[in-house]
């Protein structure tokens, strides 16, 4: 595995989180039990999940390709803050999070896929090293 490999991955992985963001919104907005403040930062914060994950695209497909080994750092320190979002909220407020049992094994699995990214990232800037 190379470099591009973990950038396919790392954006699979990012666009399926902003998809699965987009899919879930609507269902919120409107929704009488949130208030105008709570459905405010809500979208503040689907945009700013958008805004992370194009980053990673930038980062994964830019620098990281350069073999940057500090862009490896800075997509650690996204992936805890996008990709880990959800269960580091889910342990601060866990009444609010969502009922449904699905959103975790969704953004589970793509925590998992984009844990694979890094990992293959890892190993082929390890790899540089041996060479």
């Amino acid at each position: 595995m190379n470099l591009k490999n973990a950038a396919r991955i790392i954006t699979f992985a990012a666009i399926a989180q902003i998809l699965g963001y987009a899919y879930a919104l609507p269902g919120h907005i409107g929704d009488p039990t949130w208030s105008n403040h709570a459905q405010f930062h809500l979208v503040l914060s689907w945009i700013w999940l958008v805004g992370i994950n194009i980053a990673v695209m930038f980062i994964a497909w830019g620098s990281l390709q350069q073999r940057d080994r500090n862009s490896f750092w800075v997509l650690l320190v996204l992936f805890i803050s996008a990709q880990g979002g959800h269960f580091i909220s889910s342990i601060v407020v866990p009444a609010g999070r969502p009922n449904e049992w699905w959103y975790d094994y969704a953004l589970g699995t793509m925590t998992l896929i984009y844990a694979v990214g890094l990992a293959v990232a890892w190993k082929a800037l390890s790899n540089l090293d041996s060479k």
